[in-house]
């Protein structure tokens, strides 16, 4: 077995080790511990953009996003320049739904969104423009300058998967 090999497989265990813990989380805690720690992490790592407006397209609109693979569910909305976060079903204006490895290599910039979309493995459905709009804004960040270093090389090491 090569070192390349070796990295790979370690990786791949550690993505499933990762995911299991994800959707055992996720099922055992109580939704407003989901909702507060997305809500919180959201306005965190985008703080810089909400304080500059660059956000502002989201305003009154609902972006859902799906995780079918830990059971994740939950929609997005801004009010008042901060990122709320509903764990309850509502209408929303765009899904999308993506599994938890593919959300990881997009985060970690090791894949465009729109090569997912078009091999399937990334959905958007409903209002295209706010998808759009929204894909365009993640595409224009600096993942490893929106998280701290080791939360981005965990990410990266689980994405590499």
């Amino acid at each position: 077995m090569t070192a390349t090999q070796s990295r790979s497989t370690t990786s791949s265990t550690h993505l499933h080790r990762f995911t299991i813990l994800a959707r055992w989380t996720h099922q055992t805690l109580p939704g407003f511990v989901h909702q507060q720690a997305l809500s919180t992490t959201l306005n965190h790592v985008f703080g810089r953009a909400l304080k500059q407006g660059e956000l502002d397209f989201m305003r009154g609109r609902r972006v859902r996003i799906v995780v079918p693979d830990i059971h994740l569910d939950f929609s997005v909305t801004l009010l008042a320049q901060r990122l709320y976060v509903s764990m309850k079903a509502i209408t929303t204006d765009v899904t999308f739904r993506a599994n938890l490895h593919d959300l990881l290599r997009v985060i970690a910039g090791q894949v465009d969104p729109d090569t997912l979309f078009f091999r399937r493995k990334l959905a958007i459905e409903g209002n295209t423009e706010l998808g759009l709009a929204l894909k365009n804004f993640l595409d224009g960040q600096a993942p490893e300058e929106l998280m701290p270093t080791p939360v981005y090389r965990l990410v990266t090491h689980l994405a590499s998967a």
